[in-house]
């Protein structure tokens, strides 16, 4: 059949109208045929059904049916051109190749489509902004009043405490002072009697009682801790404001979850994976697997099989009542056999828990995060374009720990579930199909 089309001139497969070859070819009542979206294009514009090249008008439009026949030899010919030219020319010369008329109306109409979606995104992304500016000045102007009510406070504790130690201090000053005038009345009349009167005045005269001034003392510094009390009972209320937009980020990242599965090519020989690709947990003993260079040898890790290369993620991990694990991303390109270090120079970005309390951020070197509540799951967010990997507890909304870095390399979701010891940690981890509602 390529012999035979081969003999035939190539205008038997152009379109009158675009000049180019046919494009899903529909043949109008006459017997004319030519490109689908050209013939649309063409009675649109001119507001009349009548055959291009005849003129014959129709009494209505006519259905048209794709020519099978004709769209068949046409893709034949297209095939046989191709070939030839691929003697002369590069793929990428061929890949210029001039679209027809239909072609570029349909390219023309996607484009205007994606301006729309811009247009409607950027007016989304202002009133986003405008949101997020008005949220911060409420925000901060609450925080700025708490502040300035807080050291109000403090001044105003100080001044008490500083006129209350003025008062004290006059009335010890008068007490002393009469007590200092009573001690030089005595003596000087007592100089003035002689030795009869004298005794016979201290027989029968009992002297006031004179206070032990050793034991009255003046604290100077009576303010000690006052500043820094304020400052604890301000950053508590920071810290409650943090834990209040924390959840409010969380449930907006909530349109951002995509469904992730395991890849149990890449699961280390101790690892079980469920039928479903949703649970992963450590047997403590080496199933038969075949090996592959996927596949982690040494570290009990498993990687999800989605590939993340832009956009925004958000998954959610059950860890229940689990002493150990380790949650985040990883490089497609990480090291995979032998020992390494998990840090994001490695190409790790992850979360972990150890011995039952101990939360540490794998950085370089690791840092221990203390948490109020212990998770029982884990929203883990992924921001590529941004170089962001968020944590958050699900249930209560808390931000854990966020990792900021330039990506460049494919992304997979990693997961080890840690060592069972005994039935301690025996459990998995689940990936949660949706995530909580907080």
């Amino acid at each position: 059949m390529e012999s035979t089309i081969s003999l035939l001139s190539e205008k038997h497969f152009l379109c009158s109208l675009c000049e180019e070859i046919f494009s899903n070819p529909v043949t109008t009542p006459c017997g004319h045929s030519f490109c689908q979206m050209c013939l649309r294009v063409y009675w649109s514009r001119n507001g009349s059904d009548e055959c291009p090249l005849c003129r014959r008008n129709f009494s209505s439009r006519p259905h048209l049916s794709v020519n099978r026949i004709l769209a068949d030899v046409t893709e034949n010919y297209r095939k046989t051109r191709l070939a030839a030219k691929s003697r002369f020319f590069s793929m990428d010369e061929l890949q210029d190749e001039p679209k027809n008329a239909g072609e570029v109306e349909q390219m023309i109409q996607e484009r205007l489509q994606k301006v729309e979606k811009l247009q409607d995104s950027i007016k989304l992304l202002k009133n986003s902004c405008l949101r997020e500016v008005q949220e911060s000045q409420r925000v901060f102007s609450s925080l700025l009043s708490t502040l300035e009510k807080s050291h109000k406070l403090v001044v105003a504790a100080v001044e008490q405490k500083q006129r209350e130690a003025e008062k004290r201090v006059d009335r010890l000053v008068k007490e002393l002072e009469r007590e200092i005038q009573e001690l030089k009345n005595e003596h000087t009349n007592s100089e003035l009697l002689n030795d009869k009167e004298r005794l016979k005045k201290s027989v029968s005269q009992i002297p006031r009682a004179m206070r032990d001034w050793s034991k009255v003392t003046l604290e100077t510094d009576p303010c000690v801790g006052y500043s820094r009390q304020a400052v604890v009972d301000f950053m508590d209320t920071v810290m409650m404001e943090s834990k209040r937009l924390s959840k409010a980020e969380l449930k907006k990242l909530q349109k951002y979850t995509v469904d992730v599965t395991l890849n149990p090519r890449t699961a280390h020989a101790y690892l079980y994976i469920s039928e479903d690709r949703k649970e992963v947990r450590h047997t403590n003993k080496q199933q038969e697997v075949s090996e592959n260079p996927k596949r982690f040898d040494r570290v009990a890790n498993v990687m999800a099989k989605e590939a993340l290369s832009y956009g925004r993620h958000l998954w959610e991990v059950e860890v229940g009542e689990k002493t150990d694990w380790d949650l985040g991303i990883a490089k497609q390109s990480v090291n995979r056999k032998g020992k390494f270090t998990v840090c994001p120079s490695n190409g790790f970005w992850t979360l972990s828990l150890k011995n039952g309390t101990q939360y540490v951020a794998n950085t370089f070197p690791p840092m221990s995060l203390s948490l109020a509540q212990k998770p029982r799951k884990v929203s883990v967010y992924l921001a590529y374009e941004e170089g962001q990997v968020s944590f958050f507890c699900s249930e209560t909304g808390t931000h854990i720990y966020t990792f900021r870095d330039a990506f460049t390399d494919k992304l997979h979701p990693i997961f080890s579930p840690g060592r069972p010891h005994g039935a301690k940690n025996a459990a998995p981890l689940i990936i949660c199909t949706n995530c909580c509602s907080i």
